[in-house]
């Protein structure tokens, strides 16, 4: 490969970043209610594909909001667009070149779109429901508390917070005082957790107080000594089924997809061979469960 043709991929790979099919290839319909959000040598692009081309991207990037991209976004957008204009007006459009990459992205979408028929099949009504009954099985509701701490460095200092405290010292006030945990400005709240959320030797002691409760001995952790006190308590409710839609359509698209793949090798003629093209001994066939 010539150094212009790794300058040529390292572009298009830069490109590639924000980049979503352009308008003038993807030419999806617009919306009636869409919004022009630029024209290029007179084709518009519409802020519909520059939210699909945002939905395309990382999550890392995505988690910021279209707000924190739109700007970039849209400007690679633009100058992909006129990548095509201008590849368009040198008649690329004919180049075997492209032809061939053409039909390498239409035998993907062929794919995908066959697979995606063949689980919407699968996700027969009431499917999702069940997915849903397992899901809280595996999830059940949980307690969590609400609490305040003060930490001390030794024991000495947190018996003497405690003593302050059956003196009549508020807590909140206490911590203010004396905790050095990063939580002192708030009083020592540490708002609800659940029982898995703080060190095991922390919440053995908290979830075993009653509501209003302030610990009588101090606490020993790994970050030192603690005073506690157990504000209130529930238990989480579950979230609904539609909250958690998205999530069981993933998780069962991705297994039905896999009981699909596995039944199309298993019924297709297929011959496996090695690197350098000599034959593999046939794989052993799977056990039916």
């Amino acid at each position: 490969m010539s150094r212009q043709t790794h300058a040529f991929v390292a572009v298009a790979a830069i490109l590639s970043i924000f980049a979503a099919p352009p308008p003038a290839l993807a030419q999806t319909p617009a919306p009636a209610n869409d919004v022009v959000v630029a024209n290029v040598e007179g084709t518009p692009i519409y802020r519909s594909a520059v939210l699909r081309a945002f939905s395309g991207l990382p999550p890392k990037i995505t988690e910021k909001g279209i707000e924190a991209i739109y700007a970039t976004l849209l400007e690679r957008m633009i100058q992909q667009q006129l990548l095509v204009i201008n590849g368009r007006k040198n008649n690329l459009a004919a180049d075997p070149q492209v032809k061939s990459r053409l039909k390498e992205l239409e035998d993907v979408v062929i794919g995908e779109v066959y697979l995606n028929r063949l689980i919407e099949k699968d996700i027969t009504p009431g499917f999702l429901e069940k997915q849903y009954a397992a899901f809280l099985k595996e999830n059940p509701p949980t307690e969590q508390i609400h609490a305040r701490h003060i930490l001390l460095k030794t024991e000495t200092d947190a018996k003497n917070v405690i003593g302050h405290i059956a003196a009549g010292k508020k807590f909140e006030d206490a911590a203010r005082e004396f905790s050095t945990g990063p939580s002192a400005a708030n009083g020592g709240d540490l708002g609800f957790f659940k029982r898995t959320d703080m060190v095991k030797a922390f919440s053995d002691a908290a979830f075993a107080m009653r509501d209003g409760e302030i610990s009588k001995t101090p606490v020993k952790t790994r970050f030192g000594w603690h005073v506690i006190q157990v504000v209130e308590r529930k238990i989480e409710k579950a979230p609904s089924f539609e909250q958690v839609k998205p999530q069981l359509m993933r998780r069962a698209g991705r297994n039905v997809a896999i009981k699909i793949m596995e039944r199309l090798v298993d019924g297709a003629k297929v011959e496996r061979f090695t690197f350098e093209g000599k034959p593999l001994p046939k794989l052993p066939i799977a056990k039916k469960r």
